[in-house]
């Protein structure tokens, strides 16, 4: 059948220009008013000598407090992925860039409203929390409210947290949003024809080496153009969040690693084993490239030829109803729901993929609240890469699908965990086709998949690491230039793929947009959390049988509630602070190198 190619919110507002979106947005104003004025009376507790003790009234005031949010989060939520997804697909829709400034500014208004109320729940005694968490209204607040406790150290008063969270929409996010700008305006000219810098990016992988070329060089000079541009987006970026660190580290120091851990729900010691654990096999990566390189037949590895296809005489293709199917039937084979849930992805207008000039670039899953219903965004141009990222964005969609009947407060999971089950969808697709390969050039085309994964974990996202750690570093001295940028940047891309490329991306650090994301910081690491970790779980679905289904359904309903650590322990029985659980993972990889290089040149 023909599947929808792009997205059918039209159940939530009819267009951009619904008025019901400038009435949602008012009402939602004055409920956040009511908020507001709520919580004011937890501004009193805080400032009084002793904070007071449980009562039934405090209580009370709390429950009515985190009910009203309960009806606030998700209209909000709403209204900001309708309006995100307009832009997404057109990236000059003025309407569209004016409702998202309302939309961080309600959420930012939010924030502030309800700032008094988890200052004090961080800051009341143990048995203050003992006797909430008696309560049924906050249970799915409890993970929540001790992992902030858990960090009072670095919490500010409540008017500087306020100030900090009402600033960041002119200042933080304001650099974030910039960079999104930018980058819609970019175009390049590849074989005489004008492009945009989503398709440029799908042409990188082209089979035509020329073509390749030309697009990199096309992408390279647009960044080259707008360097101080990108260095002042990021500067101020990171410049906003030291300034921020330092007003947190007044009682205990906060590293800007700490920072980044807590976000990931994970410990710097398993932080540490894994990038540890990596650096130690990152010949791996290499191996990956130089297998690659002998299949191409080229005398050297170049930045553009790292996307390129395996060198096969038919090349698959797919349409984006045969991608749909496949997928359907990879997962199906697995679990027979997660099948039924592509096509009703694809059947109800959950996905959109079709190429347009004004789309950004990339691959996203986002969804709705209020139903909860899973959205992904990607270019579909029919090639092998875009059906694994496919597979990926509806792995993530899958998680958030099992997790619907929860409360919203325990669906919010970290990066590192929500990369395992994107990964796992990768795998599914991987291992079926390659179960059903009959020719050479399709094992080949299967195993070519695995080596760029490989690469891109232990020796790309681990350059983009240290790349953020040295620049960080420096920042904390004073303004970074663009030229010291692309030091930081190839020294850092040395120490990773070291001769292995014949050059390096002089300007990945503009071009891409992972660093100048304004919400989270070390936007890289979490990416081989999810690949390794995802390989670790995956290698036991054959092993544990039919059993495996209950127990991978669990982990990913357990990862909005519990620290990573936790997650495996309770699940796997496995320490992720030991560099042995990273290196199973890592010999998992090595042997499909290893697969790799055995496969005959022709």
């Amino acid at each position: 059948m023909a599947y929808l190619q792009n997205w059918d919110n039209s159940v939530f507002y009819k267009n951009i220009d619904d008025e019901k979106i400038s009435s949602d947005i008012e009402a939602l104003k004055l409920q956040i008013d009511q908020l507001n004025e709520d919580s004011k009376t937890f501004v009193d507790y805080l400032s009084a000598d002793e904070l007071p003790n449980w009562g039934t009234s405090i209580g009370n005031e709390l429950q009515d407090i985190f009910l009203k949010m309960d009806d606030i989060e998700p209209s909000i939520h709403n209204l900001y992925v309708f309006v995100n997804s307009i832009a997404t697909i057109d990236n000059e829709n003025v309407t569209a860039k004016k409702l998202i400034s309302i939309m961080q500014s309600l959420s930012s208004a939010m924030g502030q409203a309800i700032a008094p109320v988890m200052v004090f729940l961080a800051r009341v005694d143990d048995g203050f929390i003992n006797q909430l968490y008696a309560e049924d209204f906050i249970t799915p607040y409890k993970f929540k409210i001790d992992y902030r406790r858990a960090h009072v150290d670095q919490l500010l008063p409540v008017a500087q947290e306020n100030m900090l969270t009402a600033m960041a929409q002119s200042g933080l996010h304001a650099w974030g949003n910039l960079y999104k700008e930018l980058s819609g305006t970019i175009t390049g000219v590849v074989n005489g024809e004008s492009y945009g810098l989503a398709k440029l990016s799908n042409m990188i992988s082209d089979k035509d080496r020329n073509v390749r070329e030309q697009s990199w060089h096309a992408i390279q000079n647009a960044w080259s153009g707008r360097s101080e541009t990108s260095a002042a987006i990021l500067n101020s970026i990171n410049g906003w969040r030291i300034e921020a660190r330092k007003k947190r580290s007044e009682k205990t120091e906060y590293h800007y690693l700490d920072e980044a851990v807590r976000d990931s729900h994970i410990s710097r010691k398993t932080l540490d084993a894994m990038m540890s654990a990596v650096h130690k096999r990152r010949d791996v990566g290499h191996r990956a490239l130089k297998a690659m390189q002998n299949h191409l037949k080229y005398d050297d590895m170049k930045p553009w030829d790292q996307s390129a296809p395996a060198p096969v005489s038919t090349s698959t293709r797919y349409t984006f109803d045969e991608a749909i199917d496949l997928i359907a039937k990879c997962f199906a084979e697995f679990n027979p729901e997660m099948g039924k849930f592509v096509k009703m992805m694809a059947e109800k207008g959950w996905i959109d993929a079709e190429p347009t000039d004004s789309r950004i670039t990339g691959a996203y899953c986002t969804g709705f609240s209020e139903p909860r219903e899973p959205r992904v965004f990607m270019t579909f141009e029919g090639t092998m890469s875009n059906v694994t990222t496919l597979a990926h964005e509806l792995g993530h969609a899958w998680h958030a699908w099992i997790m619907r009947d929860m409360h919203r407060a325990n669906t919010h999971y970290p990066m590192t965990l929500a990369e395992t089950a994107s990964i796992f969808a990768e795998n599914l697709v991987r291992d079926y086709l390659f179960s059903n390969a009959k020719t050479n050039d399709e094992k080949l085309n299967l195993a070519w998949s695995d080596a760029s994964s490989a690469f891109v974990m232990l020796n790309n996202i681990p350059a983009r690491f240290d790349f953020d750690r040295a620049f960080v570093d420096a920042r904390m001295n004073g303004f970074v230039p663009a030229l010291e940028l692309t030091k930081l940047n190839q020294d850092a891309w040395g120490k990773w793929y070291g001769d292995s490329l014949a050059e390096y991306d002089e300007y990945f650090w503009a071009s891409k947009l992972h660093f100048s994301i304004s919400g989270i910081g070390f936007y890289n690491y979490p990416y081989i959390f999810g690949y390794l970790f995802s390989l670790g779980v995956y290698q036991l679905k054959d092993k544990l049988g039919d059993g495996f289904n209950d127990l991978y359904t669990g982990l990913l309903r357990d990862t909005g509630n519990m620290t990573a650590e936790q997650v495996v322990m309770k699940h796997l029985g496995k320490d992720i602070e030991t560099e042995d659980f990273w290196n199973n993972s890592l010999d998992m990889v090595e042997k499909m190198i290893a697969d790799f290089e055995g496969i005959e040149v022709r």
